[in-house]
Order: C-alpha cells, then sequence, then structure tokens
C-alpha cells in the first residue's frame, strides 16, 4: 500500500464516510494507429457500495458510454480490470476527449488516431569518382502519415540522429503530413549501413528504410538493370552468331 492509499483509508475511517472512490493510474493523452483497439486506464480503489464510474466522451455533449462495467455499446466498448476501457477498432471518429467520472474525480484524456505513412524514401548522391572516406548527403522522406512522423538516423546499432540537419514536418489541415531529414554520412571500408526509422507517437517504429548494404557496394556494383536487359541478350546473341558461321 503507497501513502495515498494509506491516508485514504485513514480519512474514511475517521469521517466515517460511506462513499469513496480513488483513481490510482490513469491514462495520459494517447495515440493509436487507426483500426487498432485503444486501451484508456481508470484503475479505481476503495469503490464502495453505492458509488458509480461513468466514462463519457465530453466533446460530445458529454455522452455516457459506459456505467461501471456495463455499456449499451458493446460493439465499440469493453470495460475490463475494472473500470478500464477498450474503444474497439479506433476510427477517425472516436478521436476526442474522454472523462472518467468517479463523482470524486473527473479525470479527463485525448486520443487520436494516428495512420502510418504511405511512402517512405532515402535518396543520396555518391561523388563520381568515388574516394574512401567520402562524405555523402544522405535524405530520408516520409509521405503522407497522420500526424507527421518523427524521423531517426542509425548508423548500424547506434543512433546519430543529432548529427542530422534540416528535419523538417509539415501538416495539412486533416492532421496528415510531411516529413523530411538529412544526414551527412561517410562511405568507408566498414560497411556499417545507414538506417532511418520514422517513429509516430506512441507507436516507435512503424516504418523502417534502410541503406544497404553500404555505399561503397552501391558505387563498385555494375548496374543490375544494364546487365539484366543488355548484356545477357548481347552475349546470346553474339553466341548465336557465331554458332552460325
Amino acid at each position: 500500500m503507497n501513502l495515498a492509499e494509506f491516508w485514504t483509508g485513514v480519512v474514511m475511517l475517521v469521517a466515517g464516510t460511506s462513499t469513496c472512490t480513488l483513481v490510482t493510474e490513469f491514462s495520459s493523452n494517447r495515440t493509436v494507429l487507426f483500426g487498432n483497439d485503444a486501451t484508456l486506464l481508470c484503475t479505481v480503489k476503495y469503490q464502495t457500495e453505492g458509488t458509480v464510474v461513468l466514462w463519457k466522451k465530453i466533446d460530445s455533449g458529454s455522452i455516457i458510454l459506459t456505467l461501471n462495467n456495463k455499456t449499451t455499446y458493446r460493439d465499440k466498448y469493453i470495460v475490463a480490470n475494472p473500470y478500464n476501457l477498450i474503444i474497439k477498432s479506433v476510427q477517425f471518429q472516436d478521436e476526442g476527449l474522454y472523462e472518467c467520472d468517479t463523482g470524486e474525480q473527473r479525470l479527463t484524456v485525448a486520443l487520436q488516431v494516428a495512420v502510418p505513412m504511405s511512402n517512405m524514401s532515402m535518396y543520396w548522391n555518391v561523388p563520381q569518382p568515388y574516394q574512401p572516406n567520402t562524405f555523402v548527403n544522405l535524405t530520408c522522406v516520409s509521405i503522407n502519415s497522420r500526424p507527421p512522423a518523427t524521423l531517426r538516423w542509425f548508423r548500424g546499432a547506434h543512433e546519430v540522429t543529432h548529427a542530422s540537419v534540416n528535419n523538417n514536418r509539415w501538416t495539412r489541415e486533416n492532421g496528415y503530413g510531411d516529413s523530411s531529414s538529412t544526414l551527412v554520412g561517410q562511405v568507408s571500408s566498414e560497411d556499417i549501413p545507414y538506417v532511418c526509422i520514422a517513429d509516430l507517437p506512441d507507436n516507435p517504429g512503424v516504418r523502417t528504410e534502410f541503406l544497404f548494404p553500404s555505399l561503397i557496394g552501391a558505387v563498385n556494383r555494375p548496374n543490375s538493370r544494364y546487365f539484366t536487359h543488355v548484356a545477357i541478350p548481347l552475349f546470346f546473341w553474339l553466341l548465336s552468331y557465331i554458332l552460325c558461321l
């Protein structure tokens, strides 16, 4: 029993109160991916007989969603353990302010709906001719996520986001937006790839884009499209020409 629980018990005994409800754990603002379930915490202790706990959506006219562990919206809401609110298959209309009302306490939490980016890419330019330890501008772009993603950089297992520049996020009126970030990377013989990770609030690592295996390989490797569409057909043409002589 922690100190808050102890003093609540003392007050109940001294005052002889017949009703008391104490919330000991409550959710901070949440961001949940579209279509996932959202759990809003309202952990209650010392609930005495006759008291009720309500969940309301207060930005929609204080609509009562649950009464204790019961709800008339069974297809949408579940109450569990014992008063945590589970919102099933979150949609955009589920965004807003929710309130856990115990009579003595009214606690609110904001729910935001997130959508992963529709596209993510990384591009770079390697100076020619290639020289060992060349520095290259690497740019990572995340397109059309809700909200715009936060971009982080790693080299192997080590985060190097602090070295990035031109970190920008653009948000449109509908909450969707784009992000971009640039990192100056060094081409070396260590063969350690750079990694760009896009994060959405409460949903880290939604999408990862690798620059792999290394820039050296990209510089020295033959053009695979040329090899497939030009070199191989040319080889078979020459072979057939020789056989016909």
